[in-house]
């Protein structure tokens, strides 16, 4: 059934404009990552760099639009709600963003492992510039191991070894990929001009407010200056962990739901 608030077929749509209006430069964007996979394919930390920044930027500049005159008057007079505008922006920032990239690292991994052996068959001058190598996914393999490191939690699960630690670890990493990029679309929302430095401006200054809270908090409520040694030891460290993973992994969804106030007053 159709309705004011959300409707399939309108979000099709929309999903449309958006790809009719920037296939080309949508198509030089990832022509380019994949290009730069071609170079960063085995350097896990720089993969994981270019993925993060690239889409904090992707985030932040994806609403500039609704920022210009003309641009956002056009914008909002679209006949759509705006969950409906928003469960786009989040779908093509977070989900297809991720997706892309994942894709383009297969393709630039693949391209580059394929050029690499080429030059390294056509060696002409015998410089050795070039080694043979076999083909690697480092990135897929870096992303499992990540955050945790104890290989002795498996279970047997249809007679095959299914790593607990490996997948909370891919989950850990995906939560904090998925934070980022809401915040961010947040902040491309919210500010005007300079929409990714001002976002980022504003966390650091958030993280500076909640030390110093938490410094003074230690001060006063455990007497200490720091959160290290034994002062911590009566407490109950698994109940503190948890509960700092459920309020991490609802943030997005947070994020998400102030982008939507404020997309709201926006067109107001």
């Amino acid at each position: 059934m159709k309705t004011n608030v959300f409707d399939f077929n309108r979000i099709g749509l929309l999903f449309q404009r958006y790809f009719v209006e920037r296939f080309r430069s949508e198509l030089i964007y990832w022509g380019i990552m994949a290009i730069v996979f071609m170079f960063l394919r085995n350097n896990m930390q720089s993969m994981s760099a270019l993925i993060v920044i690239a889409g904090v930027f992707y985030a932040a500049r994806f609403s500039k639009e609704i920022h210009h005159s003309g641009n956002g008057v056009a914008y909002f007079m679209i006949p759509a709600s705006q969950l409906e505008k928003l469960t786009v922006a989040i779908v093509i920032t977070s989900f297809y963003y991720l997706a892309m990239m994942m894709v383009t690292y297969i393709i630039g991994n693949l391209l580059g492992a394929a050029l690499n052996n080429l030059l390294a068959s056509f060696d002409f001058l015998n410089i050795h510039l070039f080694k043979q190598s076999s083909l690697q996914w480092i990135f897929f393999e870096g992303i499992n191991h990540s955050s945790y490191t104890n290989p002795e939690i498996t279970y047997k699960i249809n007679d095959a070894n299914f790593n607990v630690v490996t997948f909370q670890g891919a989950v850990s990493y995906f939560i904090g990929f998925f934070m980022s990029q809401s915040l961010f679309l947040l902040g491309g929302i919210y500010f005007r001009k300079n929409q990714t430095l001002k976002t980022f401006l504003v966390l650091i200054l958030f993280f500076l407010f909640l030390a110093i809270v938490m410094l003074i908090e230690g001060k006063l409520i455990l007497d200490v200056t720091s959160f290290t040694g034994k002062n911590f030891e009566n407490w109950d460290g698994n109940l503190l962990a948890n509960a700092a993973k459920i309020f991490y992994s609802l943030l997005p969804l947070y994020f998400w739901v102030v982008s939507y106030f404020r997309l709201t007053e926006k067109q107001v």
